[in-house]
């Protein structure tokens, strides 16, 4: 394959056009979560580590539910790239029964989450507003993933543009209710840490009727979907959207897990270590929104080139994505190591909040880096339907590496936050190298068979 500077800027802008709405809807989505911790921290440290224990967990959750839904995007594009619009209402409606099931799930978990906060020994005042938060939050569940079903749809036909619009929309509405709940506007005494979990719980609601409203009027939108009416759920369908999406939500769980198992390890050096571990984990996810709305535009890109039946053009636009999201991490970590002390500033005065944040914000730098490249490179495998090797890669090196390694550095070795940051560090950017390399011999593997297949026909 002959890579030419003509092609790459036809990828770049395909990937562009894909994604640079969905990283502006990462960035509301995201703007959310910074106006908490900023909020948080004008509580003090134990409403601040009840924001980052609470959605740690929420996180963790979510992202498993989400995963299993992530397989109508993939799904979709692959329909959409070879013709077979049908199939995009079918799959989407089933996707509703997916959505109610996690949904369940979910939100009995969440219910359920303080014994588990004390048995692992947070302070007991943390852990009631950590579940406080965990409550509040659980009333918008549902909404969240039904806005989920209806966002994969969208982005498996390329159309992104609506769900930045969307996002864009609710989020000051959001943070305006946030703060309106969390200093008790609306209340008889502030709510703090519980009304900010209620406040984006509701918020979850709006953002699914803004777009289910969308998709009801929409004339592109009825292409696929000629009714938003609810079909009777279809066994066959529905296994084989939770053997592709299991798989990914398993792989984003154990991610996510890992890093709430990270937050509760901090939990355990006391408030001041989770606090700094918030503030570092908070600006690291902001400045992951960039390649990751980038790489969820190589799902989009190279399931519709693997639906036309172009493994070439599949394999040149998920290197050009790898690259780019490669590319963009370097600058950021630059940027993040340079002026680490003037970032951690804007959340907080606290002098040895400050000074241990600013150490982990700089390790966090290099992780910026392999969390670029192994979210870009997982991205692009989804486009290819695989999802259940990189869940055994990711599961074995976020645990067998990244945990262990944590758990070993900080806490026995007594290296403390930075010796945690440090194992994590390690573990995304090993997964970078494991899954590019992956979708490599994938794609090889796949257009050789090709090959073979069209040379037998003769």
């Amino acid at each position: 394959m002959i890579l030419s500077w003509k092609l790459f800027k036809k990828d770049l802008k395909a990937i562009c056009i894909v994604g640079l709405p969905l990283v502006f809807n990462n960035f509301s989505s995201f703007g959310v979560n910074l106006a908490d911790t900023l909020m948080a921290s004008a509580f003090g440290p134990k409403q601040l580590a009840a924001v980052a224990l609470g959605s740690g967990v929420w996180i963790s959750l979510f992202l498993l539910g989400l995963g299993t839904l992530m397989s109508i995007g993939p799904s979709i594009a692959q329909h959409y790239g070879a013709g077979r619009y049908d199939e995009i209402g079918i799959d989407t409606k089933q996707g509703f029964w997916l959505a109610l099931g996690v949904s369940v799930i979910t939100i009995v978990i969440m219910r359920s989450f303080h014994p588990v906060y004390l048995w692992i020994g947070i302070d007991p005042e943390v852990s009631v507003l950590a579940q406080g938060y965990l409550d509040g939050l659980s009333w918008g569940v549902l909404g969240a993933f039904l806005y989920h079903t209806l966002k994969q749809m969208n982005e498996g036909v390329g159309n992104t543009v609506p769900i930045m619009i969307v996002m864009l929309g609710v989020l000051p509405i959001n943070i305006l209710i946030n703060y309106c709940l969390m200093y008790g506007k609306f209340t008889s005494e502030p709510m703090g840490a519980p009304g900010c979990g209620l406040g984006s719980g509701l918020s979850f609601w709006l953002m699914y009727f803004l777009l289910y409203q969308y998709v009801r009027t929409s004339k592109r939108c009825r292409r696929f979907l000629n009714s938003v009416r609810p079909i009777a759920p279809n066994w066959i369908s529905l296994k084989r959207l939770i053997g592709l999406g299991f798989p990914i939500g398993l792989s984003l769980f154990l991610q996510s897990s890992l890093f709430t198992s990270v937050a509760l390890l901090m939990g355990s050096l006391g408030t001041q270590a989770i606090a700094a571990h918030q503030i570092v984990l908070n600006f690291s996810g902001l400045i992951f929104m960039l390649p990751l709305g980038l790489g969820m535009a190589l799902t989009v890109c190279v399931g519709q080139s693997v639906g036309h039946g172009d493994l070439d053009s599949a394999n040149r636009i998920g290197l050009t994505g790898i690259f780019v999201c490669l590319l963009i991490s370097i600058i950021t970590a630059f940027l993040t190591w340079t002026f680490a002390a003037e970032i951690v500033g804007f959340y907080t005065t606290d002098i040895t909040i400050t000074v241990l944040a600013t150490q982990l914000l700089r390790v966090a730098a290099f992780l910026q880096v392999g969390d670029a490249v192994q979210t870009a490179a997982a991205l692009a495998l989804r486009g290819l339907k695989d999802t259940l090797t990189p869940m055994i890669l990711n599961g074995l090196n976020y645990w067998g590496v990244g945990f262990l390694w944590a758990y070993l550095l900080g806490i026995v070795c007594g290296v403390g936050p930075v010796g945690i940051w440090l194992a994590i560090t390690i573990s995304l950017c090993l997964a970078g190298c494991l899954l590019v390399t992956r979708f490599i011999l994938l794609l090889k593997s796949k257009r050789e068979t090709k090959v073979i297949s069209s040379r037998d026909s003769f």
